[in-house]
């Protein structure tokens, strides 16, 4: 199994721009479905996730009101493991944004890998 981490080079920004256009703001809770999610070991031996392919964020719930301000830069993600390397969509994430953003896989969370054409 692979439980796969976030490094400078996962794009985090990519989250960050896709919480942003969906309203999110420092400090606010949601559960939110992320959309192609990529785990590779293609860069490091270590598994990392990648935000390159996102295709969009769904907010389906507001847990916690934002404060306004802006998003913190570092991106974790815990919780997440998959039997593979591949596309993932995230549904149900709960996502905060309190000091870093955290991108937590827990019990409501549904983690669905994507078919790749061959």
């Amino acid at each position: 199994m692979l439980r796969p981490e976030v490094a400078s080079v996962s794009q985090q920004e990519r989250l960050r721009a896709a919480m942003a256009s969906s309203s999110i703001s420092h400090g606010q809770t949601v559960r939110a479905d992320i959309e192609h999610v990529e785990v590779s070991t293609r860069i490091f031996s270590t598994p990392l996730v990648f935000f390159c392919g996102m295709r969009g964020m769904r907010v389906a719930e507001t847990v916690q009101p934002g404060d306004g301000g802006p998003l913190p830069a570092e991106v974790a993600v815990t919780g997440l493991v998959v039997e593979r390397e591949g596309m993932y969509n995230i549904q149900n994430a709960r996502i905060s944004s309190n000091g870093r953003i955290e991108v937590t896989v827990d019990e409501q969370s549904r983690v669905v890998p994507l078919l790749m054409a061959r």
